[in-house]
């Protein structure tokens, strides 16, 4: 995770909409060029400036840069063209305020030829984009570090998910935090040292998530102040029912809590 103002934003979403810029960027010049041959650099630089910044803001209100997962082009274009249409939309109402700043050449119809042909080019750069970053499970973007906290059973049937090739995301699980109570049932190099803080021990490994596999919570020994502390400092804490339903597609009745 990256801290930018307060906010933790993760390493992975910052690097694609890096590339992502890139692409839309690319291909607003290109069409100016080809479409556009008679504005200044200057000018052509502003309008596809002026393209990307709805592009990718409406992709971003959609949620399209939160947590990373691998996706089929079927699934990618479910998700991109609302966000590209609201786009659009945005971008005819900027053509009517600032037409110069924008893919309009205001001669015989050019302008909507520019913008359509720029946001098909723009879409099949963020769709080839996500394909070759996330098409991959050995994708180093999309392999997340996890620490399970527990390690009893439902640990153990965590650790088996986490490992599991059809899972939908890629996993290297750092290990197993031991709450007292619990009869240990992962391997013994999978537990990690006790007495050191969730927080720091998170930070320690650079983990990207902390998965709460303790099955029984009501023992006192279960640490809330320490999983809040990994909320607020940046880590992700999702629970055993949330990480099945989220990788197995499963609703793990026997994995609820009473709350």
């Amino acid at each position: 995770m990256v801290r930018i103002f307060n906010h933790y934003v993760s390493r992975a979403g910052i690097i694609l909409l890096l590339l992502e810029v890139l692409a839309l960027l690319t291909a607003a010049v290109l069409v100016s060029l080809v479409w556009l041959p008679e504005r200044r650099p200057g000018q052509m630089y502003l309008a596809a400036a002026v393209f990307v910044a709805p592009v990718v803001a409406c992709m971003a209100a959609l949620g399209m840069y939160g947590q990373q997962r691998c996706e089929d082009a079927k699934a990618l274009l479910a998700r991109l063209l609302p966000a590209l249409a609201l786009a659009y939309l945005l971008h005819r109402w900027l053509v009517l305020l600032a037409p110069a700043a924008t893919l309009r050449s205001g001669m015989n119809g050019a302008a909507g030829d520019a913008a359509w042909l720029a946001f098909l080019l723009g879409a099949g750069g963020v769709l080839l984009t996500r394909m070759l970053l996330f098409g991959s499970r050995q994708s180093r973007l999309i392999t997340a570090r996890v620490i399970l906290v527990g390690d009893g059973m439902l640990a153990l049937e965590c650790l088996q998910l986490a490992a599991a090739p059809q899972g939908l995301h890629q996993f290297h699980v750092i290990g197993c935090v031991p709450v007292p109570g619990e009869n240990s049932c992962v391997p013994a190099g999978s537990v990690l040292p006790s007495g050191q803080p969730l927080l720091a021990l998170a930070r320690a490994y650079e983990a990207d998530e902390v998965i709460v596999s303790v099955a029984d919570r009501r023992n006192g020994a279960y640490p809330v102040r320490e999983l809040l502390e990994c909320a607020l400092g940046g880590v992700h804490v999702t629970d055993a029912a949330q990480f099945f339903e989220r990788e197995a597609s499963q609703i793990r009745v026997d994995s609820l809590q009473p709350s």
